[in-house]
């Protein structure tokens, strides 16, 4: 007979309640249920403090133990519950389950059967304005309201177009030209997307491109009126949503099966139907990858940033672009190589910069250059080059002794061909101090159309291997300030005529 005490083998009897209190001292989930049939609704008499703590059953999807699973359990005042009780004296009350239904009205705290808190809560424990609740109410969260069915907006087709959730993310969905100008400010949100640049300057191949955009996908992939509303349909999106408004979907809507999860701030995380994949960060996103990490894109890759962007990497950075390569800078680029510096004296390392290309280089300055080259500069040019300078053009050697340069020369041109200077202006050559040198390996060609002086302040001496030819258009005057000597070793023959005068 001692055995029909036991659990299992004594009289099984069960009950309907709510609960009306969560906060387990033991913190193992249990709740406090008022019971029907068993506890009066008056307060007077039974207040929600003298109600026993009711165990709750888990699933078998949840252990329960160690932290385990998923605890504590989610009962929340005002839930209407099923169980038994363990004991004779009904003092161990256990839940199997709650009961979803259609709350006809709030939560009233003067009564048992109900949330107990709020500000005209008659038991002093529970008065207050509690930030979730009572229950039930109207949800802060989804504007879940009584009259309504208890299972949620979301797993109701298209009422879904009533939860908060899914007007907002509607709302503020970017959309829509940004360089338009719609009536709806909402409606020009769309992302700009990057162009390249136009250089008619510097290539014939040169096009416009015009700017484009993209948009944010469809919440849910459809318009908030489509008809027919595939998405959520009842009863195949299993939703799960959090007192705060944190929501999972998983719905298996034929035609529309899609998993979503979103923090109640609005960031969210959707699986579309297609398999599609959407994610909106309203705050920051960090993201540590302890590894490495590999990414393939087999489409296209749209990447627009408002703010800055600064990258670090303390590696190589390779960069292999199989077609063609477009950068397109606003305002200013620096770049510095080299940057690199001694850890124990501060001293820069330097680097080097290194191009190869094997084509066409092209480019297009429209205001000054200015540089320094702190060593050699050597550049080897296998075909022509033309240079034009629109200005003047200035050229100043210094032609210090270094191991690059030991005779210290200035100015070294050497040509296998023809030099040719053609200037449409004076031509000037002079030096501070030092010899000017003309020499030609065959003739020397020297023509005037003007008058031609030849001036020297010191002694002035003419030497010619073999025959020197001299030819003066018109008149020659040959003036000399102290003695002329005049030295052949052959006949002199004068030629003139009519008249040849000599000291007249």
């Amino acid at each position: 007979m001692a055995q029909l005490d036991f659990m299992g083998k004594d009289r099984f009897v069960w009950f309907v309640g709510v609960v009306e209190d969560r906060n387990d001292p033991l913190k193992i989930g249990r709740v406090r249920v008022r019971c029907l049939g068993y506890h009066t609704e008056d307060l007077t008499q039974i207040p929600t403090t003298d109600l026993p703590w009711a165990h709750v059953m888990h699933p078998v999807t949840d252990p329960s133990m160690q932290g385990l699973g998923h605890s504590p359990s989610w009962l929340v005042p005002g839930t209407w519950v099923v169980g038994f009780f363990r004991d004779n004296e009904k003092q161990q009350p256990l839940i199997l389950g709650s009961l979803p239904g259609i709350p006809e009205n709030s939560a009233d705290p003067t009564k048992g059967f109900n949330d107990p808190r709020g500000k005209t809560s008659v038991q002093k424990t529970y008065i207050g304005n509690p930030t979730y609740g009572p229950y039930p109410g109207t949800i802060k969260s989804s504007d879940h309201g009584t009259g309504e069915s208890d299972t949620n907006r979301l797993a109701r087709g298209s009422d879904s177009e009533e939860h908060k959730s899914l007007i907002n993310r509607r709302k503020i969905r970017l959309r829509g030209d940004p360089d338009g100008s719609p009536t709806d400010d909402n409606d020009k949100t769309g992302i700009p997307i990057a162009t390249k640049p136009y250089l008619p300057s510097v290539s014939s191949e040169a096009v416009v491109d015009f700017r484009s955009f993209w948009e944010e996908l469809q919440p849910k992939g459809i318009v908030a009126d489509a008809n027919p509303y595939k998405s959520g349909v009842y009863p195949y999106n299993h939703v799960m949503e959090s007192e705060s408004g944190h929501i999972f979907e998983i719905d298996d809507s034929p035609g529309a099966e899609r998993l979503y999860r979103q923090h109640k701030t609005g960031t969210f995380e959707e699986i579309h139907n297609d398999g599609s994949v959407q994610t909106k960060i309203i705050g920051d996103n960090y993201e540590i990858v302890l590894g490495s990490e590999n990414i393939v894109i087999k489409g296209n890759q749209n990447i627009t940033v408002e703010g800055d962007v600064r990258q670090l990497i303390k590696g190589d950075y390779i960069l292999e672009v199989e077609g063609d390569y477009y950068r397109k800078v606003h305002k200013n680029e620096r770049t510095k190589v080299g940057a690199l510096v001694d850890e124990e004296t501060g001293d820069p390392i330097g680097g080097n910069r290194e191009e190869e290309i094997v084509g066409n280089h092209s480019y297009n300055i429209n205001d000054d250059i200015k540089g320094r080259i702190g060593g050699d500069t050597i550049v080897t040019k296998e075909k022509s080059s033309v240079e034009v300078v629109g200005g003047q053009w200035k050229l100043s050697v210094d032609g210090k002794k270094m191991d690059s340069n030991e005779k210290e020369r200035g100015i070294h041109i050497k040509t296998s061909k023809d030099y040719l200077l053609d200037v449409n202006g004076n031509l000037s050559a002079s030096t501070i101090s030092g010899i000017v040198s003309v020499k030609s390996g065959s003739t020397l060609n020297m023509k005037s159309v003007g008058t031609m002086t030849i001036h020297t302040e010191a002694n002035m001496a003419s030497t010619s291997g073999t025959t020197w030819s001299e030819t003066v258009g018109t008149t020659k005057t040959s003036t000399t300030g102290g003695t002329w000597t005049h030295t052949s070793s052959g006949d002199i023959e004068i030629t003139g005529g009519p008249d040849i005068q000599l000291n007249p």
